[in-house]
């Protein structure tokens, strides 16, 4: 502990020294070579997005809200994980939980457990099939993470009910990006990490692959009273892809990973659903993926991947395995139409077995689902406005056939765009939701939940209007609105009388909210990037504090983000992120402060030296009643 202490304190006086220097000598380097990065009017008009369409199109044929944040954007954040990367984008709610636990959603919805949103990675849903959220802690290495696309707001008439408030979208490098050798080695007050990364060429074929270890301790999350942060994170992985392309019509990528992690869990950052136990997790993955083009717009791909995991939710323990595949086409444009059409289906299985605190109905179970899609843009003036209709079928199997149908507007100019859309969406129960008794603590009392009779599909009607302007070639930004009309929303109803509970859909409300950013070059050596988030949920016919899986509370939340890019050397960088937020879905929790810095230098071509700092100042508590105290680390990437 002495040591570690003596640790932290050098690198935080290491850090606050190189911001002192940064600081002094930026405005004598003002004139340096190699300015700070930035698109031109141009170049910005026709950044792609795949998500929003499922094909490639520039931003400015987008009728939606939209962030991406690539690869310079990811570094100059200072992540060491996808999770910290998303703190960054307006209009999403990320915090760390607990040691490997993190808390993401959109528009609203917040929670280890968040199931209102999907997540891909390189197509993949990874969205868990059992409670609907994401295991963040067991993601991919960022070093090999070339995007992220997020889209905020209904997009399930592509992706289907798991996007009902959006999509984030993880596209990891090729393996033709990715040749040679790379090391990526990170020690600090957090713990120690390391990994080795190989790529090469054979003939047509590119290849790389991956290992990956780590110990987390967990000393700079602390609780108060029997609260107590995951101790002794020990995690490993390792992972690989091939790709061959045909120069002029295929292309083919197989890719897999595997995953093993073992933590002393707290159990205090989650809600009390989960309990204190050494809990181990393992998971693995392999996906095949085939496109070929028909047309310089124009193509079909086919991609399928089967995943299985090891599932730990409260003391339930046990396998999930899903196959899934899907063949989708994008037509070139016909007339004023361009149409886009996709089938898929993903069947799903499990050996889940109960425990002493949660028991699930039956300890193996089947389902199979299927879907399909179409969206076709209608150009009703050349160049100039736009129409967009999609619908997509979604049968669960054990549900009618859920249609979710949209219709958008884009209306676009030299220098700017303007879009509504109104759409529908549903969510699905999920399998803990549906199979699950568990204990939970509600009030300072415990209850007993027990699965429920029924539950129907979660509905939503969206209406959203947005407006992205690029205002110079320096300054560029985007504001949207949207009005989420919620019905019959999961919730838990408590019986104080037999300390009993269940989940129904006996929730309704609405939430109003508004997303800005603005993108603002001021000379060559610093760029400015501020985001706000407001959102006000009106929950109706309740009286008390709604609980459940990811829940809206009554009132009005708000983020605010200033992201500052400085690079007063041509080999030397520094960024700094700060922020103030309120939990949409914590209302007891305060809202809280945070501070990031990091600061890097190209020692030499080959050599890049990283001082990361996180939550700098006080600990604060970060909507769980875990205080998430300050750390630093130190990063070396070395490509060999």
């Amino acid at each position: 502990m002495m040591v570690r202490g003596w640790l932290y304190a050098l690198g935080f006086q290491s850090l606050c020294l190189v911001c002192l220097f940064l600081c002094c000598v930026g405005s004598a380097w003002a004139d340096a070579e190699d300015p700070l990065a930035s698109l031109s009017l141009e170049e910005l008009m026709e950044v792609e997005v795949v998500t929003t369409s499922r094909r490639a199109e520039p931003l400015s044929q987008v009728a939606g809200a939209v962030t991406v944040l690539d690869e310079d954007d990811i570094f100059r954040s200072g992540a060491t994980t996808i999770a910290e990367a998303l703190l960054l984008v307006p209009g999403l709610h990320g915090v760390q939980m607990d040691t490997d636990k993190w808390a993401i959603g959109i528009r609203g919805f917040n929670g280890i457990l968040s199931n209102k949103h999907l997540v891909l990675l390189d197509g993949r849903p990874i969205t868990s099939p059992t409670t609907a959220g994401v295991v963040w802690g067991n993601t991919i290495p960022v070093s090999i993470v070339k995007r992220i696309e997020v889209v905020r707001g209904v997009w399930t008439h592509l992706w289907g009910a798991d996007s009902f408030t959006g999509v984030i979208n993880i596209i990891t490098k090729s393996a033709a990006e990715t040749q040679g050798g790379q090391s990526v080695t990170l020690a600090g007050s957090t713990g120690i990490e390391q990994l080795f990364r190989y790529g090469d060429t054979v003939d047509d074929v590119a290849y790389r692959g991956y290992l990956s270890g780590g110990y987390r301790t967990g000393d700079w999350i602390t609780g108060e009273g029997d609260d107590r942060s995951s101790q002794d994170w020990v995690k490993q992985q390792g992972g690989f892809r091939v790709d061959w392309e045909n120069a002029f019509t295929d292309s083919l990528s197989l890719q897999g990973d595997l995953a093993a992690s073992s933590i002393n869990d707290g159990a205090s950052g989650s809600q009390k659903i989960y309990r204190p136990h050494v809990r181990n997790e393992f998971g693995g993955y392999g996906q095949f993926s085939w496109h070929r083009a028909t047309g310089l717009d124009a193509g079909i791909g086919f991609r399928t991947s089967f995943t299985r995991e090891l599932v730990s939710v409260a003391d339930l323990t046990g396998g999930t395995n899903t196959l899934d595949a899907e063949l989708q086409y994008a037509a070139e444009q016909y007339g004023r139409h361009r149409l886009t059409w996709g089938v898929g289906s993903r069947y799903f299985w499990d050996d889940i077995k109960s425990g002493d605190r949660a028991t699930i109905d039956k300890e193996r179970r089947y389902t199979f689902t299927s879907n399909g899609f179409v969206q076709d843009r209608v150009t009703l003036l050349e160049d100039s406005l736009f129409l967009f209709l999609g619908v997509k079928l979604d049968y669960f199997g054990q549900t009618p056939v859920e249609v979710q149908p949209t219709i958008r507007l884009l209306h676009t100019r030299e220098d700017s765009e303007y879009w509504l859309a109104v759409s529908k969406a549903v969510r699905a129960d999920t399998r803990f939701q549906r199979s699950g008794s568990y204990s939970i603590e509600h009030g300072g009392k415990e209850y007993v939940v027990y699965a429920p009779d029924s539950l129907t599909t979660e509905k939503l009607i969206a209406y959203e209007a947005g407006y992205r302007q690029r205002f110079t070639s320096d300054i560029h930004g985007d504001i949207s609105f949207y009005i989420n009309d919620y019905d019959q929303l999961a919730m838990i109803d408590f019986d104080r009388a037999t300390r009993t509970a269940t989940l129904t859909n006996s929730l309704e409300g609405s939430a109003y909210g508004v997303e800005a950013i603005l993108d603002w070059t001021v000379n060559s050596w610093l760029r400015l990037s501020p985001s706000i988030g407001l959102v006000y949920q009106d929950l109706r016919n309740i009286d008390f504090l709604p609980s459940g899986d990811s829940m809206p509370e009554e009132g009005l939340s708000s983020e605010y983000k200033l992201h500052a890019f400085m690079k007063p050397m041509q080999d030397v960088g520094f960024d700094v992120l700060a922020g103030y937020s309120i939990s949409p879905d914590e209302r007891f929790m305060p809202g809280y402060f945070s501070l990031e810095a990091h600061a890097s230098w190209k020692a030499s071509e080959t050599l890049m030296l990283e001082l990361i700092g996180r939550n700098l100042g006080e600990a604060t508590n970060q909507y769980s009643p875990l205080h998430i105290g300050p750390s630093v680390d130190l990063r070396m990437t070395w490509d060999f």
